[in-house]
């Protein structure tokens, strides 16, 4: 079981990509610089450094997925290509490609590959050599998850997204009871990334956060048992542009509320991270800006995972602002970024490494 957050000290979440090399050199740094930290260690989601994608082809977290759609003809029809920047990454927000479905929703997850289990497999053996060097033996590998929502509403009309949505997070859950199925028991963990759902949540009354909900769980429930789950919510970080601007926390606890209520018994929720950031823009000085953290129905075994660390704030501001958002919750919190740090330059992110490791103590 994931431990009891009454009875240990602040760990820190790596939320998933990071600036490096390759796969190998992006755990290294991390275990180097926070390892003893962590309870889990994602492979930094890297990928092929190509002519198109200089940054790597994975760390543009669900541009790999419409990337592969886009090339697939036999089953995609292209209406309009991705228009990318100089990293490779989609333009803005508006800028990835549309595609049209040659199959019917019902269909179409049998003519998917995400490549998930295949950089998974590919990853795994280096975790396993890593944590065999270091004394953490109970270092968990992280692979996270986009939703159906996720990677359909980047590359298709809004319509057509929400009716493929369910075959993507059918596909998705496939790719990781494969992950399941070659990773040692005990060794594995998943985290579910939300930025699509708690975008519509943003968009609904919080009396319907639980329609946006709900679509996390259809994927949840699609995978079978035998790794913890945690969930990254995230404001979106394209460009260092945020995908939801939020004045406030009401909403995206209200949604994250109602996943809450709908978790499945079977799966172990171990963490939900909360961003706290959006992109370029720092996390708020203002205690009342955290507030609404304190109506968080969040379970005794279940962290809670602070994302507000950011370059644009010192160590002493955000050690007030985790002071701030512990006052509210009233108990220690877990310590990460609001989204992943692929896209930073590697100085910056290193220097963020550091500091998350630093605001443990």
């Amino acid at each position: 079981m994931f431990y009891d957050r009454w009875m240990v000290n602040r760990r820190v979440l790596l939320v998933g990509s990071l600036p490096f090399e390759n796969e190998p050199a992006a755990m290294a740094e991390a275990m180097h610089r926070v390892g003893e930290h962590l309870w889990s260690l994602p492979d930094g989601e890297v990928g092929e450094r190509t002519e198109d994608c200089p940054g790597g082809t994975r760390s543009a977290w669900v541009q790999t997925i419409m990337d592969r759609c886009e090339a697939d003809t036999s089953n995609w029809t292209v209406k309009r290509r991705a228009k990318r920047n100089v990293g490779g990454y989609a333009a803005d927000y508006t800028s990835g490609p549309r595609l049209k479905p040659k199959h019917t929703p019902k269909d179409t997850a049998q003519h998917l590959d995400f490549g998930w289990a295949d950089a998974a497999r590919q990853s795994y053996p280096e975790f396993v050599r890593l944590r065999a060097s270091s004394d953490r033996g109970d270092l968990r590998f992280q692979v996270g998850l986009p939703t159906g929502m996720g990677a359909t509403f980047g590359m298709m009309d809004p319509i057509t997204a929400m009716r493929y949505a369910d075959a993507f997070s059918e596909r998705m859950a496939t790719e990781a009871n494969e992950i399941l199925r070659f990773t040692e028991p005990g060794d594995l963990a998943f985290q579910i990334e939300v930025p699509g759902e708690l975008a519509f949540a943003h968009k609904l009354p919080k009396a319907l956060a639980g329609l946006a909900a709900k679509r996390v769980i259809d994927l949840v429930e699609r995978i079978e048992t035998g790794a913890p789950i945690g969930i990254h919510l995230c404001f979106g970080d394209l460009n260092n542009e945020a995908l939801i601007n939020a004045p406030t926390l009401d909403k995206a606890v209200a949604f994250t509320n109602a996943l809450l209520q709908r978790w499945p018994a079977r799966h172990e929720l171990s963490y939900i991270h909360f961003p706290l950031a959006e992109a370029a823009e720092p996390p708020p000085m203002d205690r009342a800006y955290y507030k609404p953290l304190g109506q968080l129905l969040v379970p005794n075994k279940t962290k809670f995972v602070a994302g507000f660390v950011h370059p644009s704030r010192s160590i002493d501001e955000l050690r007030q602002i985790r002071d701030h958002i512990e006052s509210i919750r009233g108990h220690e919190v877990d310590i990460a970024c609001s989204c992943g740090m692929g896209r930073v330059e590697p100085e910056t992110a290193k220097r963020l490494l550091d500091t998350s490791a630093e605001l443990t103590r």
